[in-house]
């Protein structure tokens, strides 16, 4: 029996940026870009089947909450700095 195979398609460079930005977050422990992204990751996945616009409404929405969920540039820098 053979599994079915998925092609290769934008899926997995959005879960790619999904990774990277989780590591960012990670990073700079910014707690709410971590779960942001991480649902980003989620959403992105190819077995995950949404119709219409649906998956994108959603996959704009965590990629929004991730740049407000960061925290401001003097905390980064001091995060940095130590």
């Amino acid at each position: 029996m053979e599994k079915e195979r998925i092609p290769f398609t934008w899926h997995y460079y959005a879960m790619g940026l999904g990774a990277v930005g989780l590591f960012l977050a990670l990073t700079l422990l910014a707690w709410g870009s971590v779960v942001s992204s991480l649902g980003f990751i989620i959403l992105s996945h190819p077995m995950i089947r949404f119709s219409g616009p649906t998956r994108t409404v959603f996959l704009l929405l965590f990629a929004v909450m991730y740049g407000f969920a960061f925290p401001d540039a003097e905390v980064v820098q001091a995060l940095m700095a130590d």
